[in-house]
């Protein structure tokens, strides 16, 4: 009976753990925000060719406005996008916004229709779309 109560709780454990299992690349930083990918949630969007979906996680080092809710502060976000490799454009779908204790704060609906953003050297999106999508030329490169 004591062996059946430990491989229980150490099932719970392990299934209480989601954090261990996920595999963030650095996109880098600059002065408002460090970025990085969960490369184990990349994956082909359904029915969307060229479009992959990822998990994105921002850090502030100040605690930015997340509203809504009304008088929403975050320390971090993780967003999941939706990254176009053909046309090079990177599409904010979902946001969740984290305290410094890691509680959620707020979180907007999933929205498919979100506006595209192109994916330009240098930029947040750039860095994204330039670690998802290796084999497609970037075409805001001087040749």
């Amino acid at each position: 009976m004591d062996a059946i109560r430990a491989a229980v709780a150490t099932v719970c454990l392990l299934a209480a753990l989601p954090a261990c299992a996920e595999n963030w690349a650095s996109l880098g930083s600059n002065v408002t925000a460090s970025a990085a990918v969960d490369m184990d949630s990349v994956r082909p969007a359904e029915g969307m060719p060229d479009r992959l979906g990822a998990w994105v996680r921002y850090t502030y080092p100040m605690s930015i406005d997340c509203a809504p809710p009304r008088g929403c502060r975050a320390s971090s976000q993780r967003v999941y996008v939706l990254v176009n490799c053909a046309a090079q454009g990177v599409a904010y779908v979902q946001r969740i916004s984290y305290d410094l204790n890691g509680n959620v704060v707020g979180q907007t609906d999933a929205n498919l229709n979100a506006t595209q953003s192109l994916a330009r050297p240098g930029s947040a999106e750039g860095e994204l779309w330039r670690a998802l999508c290796p084999a497609y030329p970037d075409r805001f490169e001087r040749p």
